[in-house]
């Protein structure tokens, strides 16, 4: 079997409305399912799944694709591991190669290989820990009070020595080369070695729950040794595209819904804050988060409380994140931690309930930066304070109208200064910077396609029976995508047959499926008909005839000969005639 055929073969036996239901509840209305949006949050249902054409769209975030596309949005993976699991779950085997050069049969099987060895490692590391030789990490996890249930549900473990890892895994019937390629083996000359050896382990799972990396605790006093030693960069492993117990998030939401998210740095955090019943903790592993780590998370809540480090450094790591969290529509609160402690910290010295009251209390992302700016500037100086009240004044300008004043009183009792002279520097225009970013803003509000064009191309993708292939619409198809989406519904009008949608957007080049899930997702009206069909395509002759007129008036003003203003005068004069020929068409047609 080719891969254009293993596709389709894929897309057809892969139930969309039953996989997307996993994820939200849908309900039919004729030959669409409509349900709430699983990838934003939404209170009336846009979202909407066709089993027919075996395609999403949401009409509010302007999601959509195919099954492939979903799986992979939705569990956020790559294109060949959404393939993977749709073609593990409907029974296919992968073709060795495709089309565009890519082993997409090697790569899965290379994947599925590296995933039994993870779990093969995380269950003997776990087995580990109750050995002798382990008895320094029992210890740590008793003096941190963290349980056996603990233990179990994060799957902790220990690696005894250098080798007994690699060992273990070859008597199971794994390379060298691939425990390297795992991550878990490094190689110091001929010699192959253990990475995390001599120190407490966490399994680092994916949200489909597949041990891909481990973090490392360090136990002894050694200052050769880094305290914590995460999983390195590997085919199965993306540090910026995981997050740290987001298995355990998944089962939550599956369980019990998900009120909001709290996000901390640590493993550590994270099972702390579980044991004393924050059970949607999670942690981004130390690292800045990232678009895709936000993406992930959405999948699963809109409502976010960052519960980073009191310290300098981890401040600095909050406000990074605070804006991808920002751009991706999350509902954003910072937990204010005692300065120098972390959650860890705060749930051992304190207590949950201290927690609780941080959580009550948490701020907003305007708050948190103004009172993290504030840190920057020598308030007991005037200069100082007036700098301050300047800066701060742009990150609450920058905020809804209606939110101002709150933060004005916020600006006024840090620094001292009347609500008046506050409200004149927050509404103080920067008249170039404003006109400089209308244009943006109208263009950011066009779709870049004609009105005219865009119906056609709807109806094209909708397989309307009103299109009409014996127009000459070729000549005003601008794009490789407008050209590629009629040529489709030319060859299925020409055969007889309905082409298959689904594996049309699977062609799709990812740069053009945005334009292209805006297309299918074109809400048509009553009397989109035949007639509307044709007074679509005589607008874009007519288009292209003005365009050709108005170049050939610029040009006019250049020639110097009256021979060649008089050939300008009779083009523009023909174009004219030609416009009003379509037009007396149209009437007569009516």
């Amino acid at each position: 079997m080719n891969y254009g055929d293993f596709i389709n073969e894929l897309l057809g036996r892969s139930d969309i409305v039953r996989i997307v239901s996993r994820y939200t509840a849908l309900t039919r209305k004729g030959n669409t399912y409509w349900g709430c949006c699983p990838f934003h949050h939404e209170k009336t249902p846009s979202f909407t799944v066709s089993a027919d054409k075996g395609l999403y769209h949401c009409f509010g975030c302007k999601a959509g694709g195919n099954v492939i596309n979903f799986v992979s949005e939705i569990e956020s993976v790559d294109k060949s591991e959404a393939i993977r699991i749709l073609a593990k779950e409907a029974g296919l085997e992968v073709p060795q190669r495709t089309n565009d050069g890519r082993d997409y049969a090697g790569e899965a099987q290379k994947r599925e290989r590296l995933y039994k060895l993870m779990r093969e490692a995380a269950r003997h590391y776990h087995e580990n820990l109750y050995l002798p030789q382990a008895k320094a990490a029992r210890e740590y996890l008793q003096r941190r009070e963290v349980g056996e249930n603990l233990i179990k549900r994060f799957g902790l473990g220990y690696s005894v020595s250098g080798g007994e890892m690699i060992e273990y895994l070859e008597s199971r019937g794994y390379t060298r080369a691939e425990m390297k390629e795992a991550g878990i083996a490094a190689q110091r000359a001929d010699e192959y070695y253990d990475v995390f050896y001599d120190r407490l382990i966490f399994p680092i799972l994916t949200n489909l729950g597949e041990v891909v990396s481990f973090g490392g605790r360090v136990l002894s006093q050694n200052p050769d040794f880094a305290k914590y030693r995460n999983g390195s960069q590997t085919f199965i492993f993306d540090k910026s595209r995981n997050i740290y117990a987001i298995n355990l998030l998944k089962k939550r939401k599956q369980m019990k819904g998900l009120p909001y998210i709290i996000m901390t740095e640590g493993y550590m955090d994270v099972i702390s804050l579980h044991k004393a019943g924050f059970d949607t903790a999670v942690a981004s592993m130390g690292t800045s988060l990232t678009q895709t780590q936000a993406k992930l998370l959405k999948n699963y809540c809109d409502r976010i409380y960052i519960s980073y480090d009191g310290d300098g450094a981890g401040q600095k790591a909050t406000l990074r994140g605070l804006d991808i969290l920002a751009e991706a529509g999350f509902d954003i609160k910072v937990i204010e931690l005692p300065d120098g402690l972390d959650p860890d910290d705060v749930i051992k010295k304190k207590g949950a309930d201290f927690y609780q009251k941080l959580i009550e209390n948490a701020v907003t992302l305007t708050m948190f930066k103004i009172k993290t700016l504030k840190k920057k500037y020598d308030m007991s100086k005037l200069e100082e304070k007036s700098k301050f009240a300047a800066e701060a004044a742009k990150i609450i300008n920058a905020q809804p109208v209606v939110e101002q004043n709150d933060y004005l009183k916020l600006l006024h009792e840090l620094t001292g200064f009347t609500m008046g002279s506050l409200g004149q520097m927050i509404h103080k225009k920067d008249i170039s910077q404003k006109n400089a970013a209308e244009p943006e803003l109208v263009v950011a509000k066009q779709s870049g396609m004609d009105p005219s064009l865009e119906f056609i191309l709807a109806s094209v993708l909708g397989n309307e029976e009103y299109c009409d292939y014996t127009l000459d619409i070729f000549p005003f198809l601008d794009s490789e995508l407008a050209r590629r989406i009629y040529e489709w519904g030319l060859n299925g009008f020409k055969s007889g047959n309905k082409q298959g949608l689904a594996e049309f957007v699977e062609r799709t080049p990812e740069e053009d499926r945005q334009i292209l899930h805006a297309l299918l997702g074109y809400r048509f009206k009553d009397g989109d008909d035949k007639e509307k069909f044709r007074l679509c395509f005589r607008n874009l002759q007519i288009n292209a005839l003005e365009a050709e007129k108005k170049n050939l008036a610029e040009q006019s003003k250049k020639a110097v000969e009256s021979a060649e203003l008089y050939k300008y005068a009779k083009q523009i004069q023909d174009i004219d005639k030609q416009i009003r020929s379509i037009r007396k068409g149209a009437a007569d047609d009516e």
